[in-house]
């Protein structure tokens, strides 16, 4: 049964340009427009069993835990002339997006919403290890579903999955109203780096840290969780956008279906904000991180029993306190008029050499498909790879943005892309990969220079 939520507001009160007051470096009052804004959010479960995606094993659901959604945020500034600028973001409860699944979306839109530009959507996985996949052989045979009766083959589950995520497009687009938008800046432990480093230059994922040769923790990781507010003309909240450096995958080991920690976070967020409000969730740059720990783990686990929490319970409390922390901060800042500005970029990038293709089919890399929007003082830029921190890092200590958020795993899947020293130090997630260090690098090139001039 479909589960769909929508809202649209109406009306314009005063005080939103308050936000847009003159300050260094904020965008051109000449230039903002009036925002308009939309949410839809649709149930993506499956309504049979399938094959569980994200292992290197098989595993058939057997039911299901929590629904999969997907939230879909409309943005649309217009101008005197006519003219406008526009985007629908959307988020799904899945462990990536493949090139196939966005274009035959887009071709589906064409019809369904016709003063939208179709090249403008920008769908993004949440990474969770517990939902199905799209295409029958993108994992080869390990997947293969074909001889289990009763069970949803991807490429069924693709069907269904275009036709709920069109629903939420059309309904996400069709209830833009005037909005106000504002960021915030919280922090929360989320995100931590699972490779382990050793003295001999080895590295492992979820290497063991009790070993004598220890040596570190091979990579950074950030507790930033970075938002972007949108409320109704009368004050109301609407939604938010929820962007850490993790995949969604604490509880990635199940025989059922789960959206993992992000299902607990909406509840969560919803318990103390309101059944109405939209949570959009978005995975920063983090193909080295997961929420798992390498070490002070008992201690973790005994203050999380002492709250009374499940470990994923305790992700959705540390999320919903930053946002809680900083709501009332943001509302200091909110606009009604902003500057919106999306580019729809293409970058070659060069392939590794020696090349170690993964063990699932990747989408085309030559060239990939990247987005860039600038929202007032803020910038949005995405990536289609499990994309290693060190590269985020890159991308957002550049950016002239005020805050800059980054999402991976979105439009296409290109699988991992390592930095340097893990591909040094080996291991799975740095073994296998089409784009390595010296593609990252120009990634992070094509990236800055489309956010400044965005800028400029």
């Amino acid at each position: 049964m479909k589960i769909s939520r929508a809202v649209g507001v109406v009306g314009l009160t005063m005080g939103w340009t308050l936000g847009g007051l003159v300050a260094t470096g904020r965008a051109d009052a000449a230039e903002k427009r009036p925002l308009y804004a939309g949410w839809a959010s649709a149930d993506i479960t499956p309504q049979r069993p399938v094959a569980l995606v994200g292992q290197l094993h098989k595993r058939i659901s057997t039911g299901v835990r929590d629904p999969l959604t997907a939230t879909a945020l409309a943005l649309e500034t217009r101008d005197e002339a006519g003219g406008n600028e526009q985007a629908i973001l959307i988020s799904c409860d899945v462990v990536f997006i493949q090139q196939a699944v966005t274009e035959r979306l887009r071709e589906r839109l064409k019809s369904k919403i016709a003063d939208f530009d179709v090249r403008k959507l920008v769908l993004n996985a949440t990474h969770t290890h517990t939902a199905p996949g799209f295409l029958d052989d993108t994992f080869y045979d390990l997947y293969d579903v074909s001889h289990d009766e009763g069970v949803m083959r991807a490429s069924e589950y693709a069907e269904f999955f275009l036709e709920r995520v069109a629903g939420a497009a059309v309904e996400a687009w069709q209830n833009r109203k005037p909005a106000a938008t504002g960021w915030g800046l919280g922090f929360a432990a989320v995100g931590r780096n699972r490779r382990a480093q050793y003295f001999d230059g080895s590295a492992a994922m979820y290497g063991a840290t009790d070993r004598e040769d220890f040596a570190s923790i091979e990579g950074y990781e950030d507790p930033g969780v970075e938002m972007l507010f949108f409320r109704a003309p009368d004050g109301r909240l609407t939604g938010i956008v929820i962007n850490v450096a993790c995949t969604s995958q604490e509880t990635e080991n199940l025989n059922e279906i789960s959206a993992d920690f992000w299902h607990d976070v909406r509840e969560e967020l919803r318990r103390r904000l309101g059944e109405d409000v939209f949570v959009l969730p978005q995975c920063g740059a983090a193909g080295d991180l997961s929420p798992h720990l390498l070490y002070r783990k008992q201690a973790e686990q005994i203050m999380t029993e002492r709250r009374g929490l499940s470990r994923r319970q305790e992700i959705a409390r540390r999320i919903a306190d930053a946002v809680e922390d900083v709501l009332p901060l943001a509302k200091k800042d909110l606009a009604g008029e902003v500057l919106f500005r999306h580019t729809v970029a293409e970058a070659s990038l060069p392939p590794h050499e020696p090349p170690a293709p993964p063990f699932y089919r990747t989408d085309p890399i030559d060239p990939i498909e990247f987005h860039v929007l600038r929202l007032g003082d803020v910038a949005v830029a995405t990536n289609p790879f499990e994309l290693f921190h060190d590269y985020g890092v890159r991308i957002k200590a550049r950016s002239p943005a005020t805050l800059t958020l980054l999402v991976q795993l979105s439009c296409n899947n290109c699988g991992y892309l390592p930095t340097e020293k893990a591909v040094r130090g080996g291991g799975y997630s740095a073994d296998k990969f089409i784009v390595g260090p010296t593609g990252g690098q120009v990634l992070v090139n094509e990236t800055v220079k489309r956010i400044e001039a965005l800028w400029k």
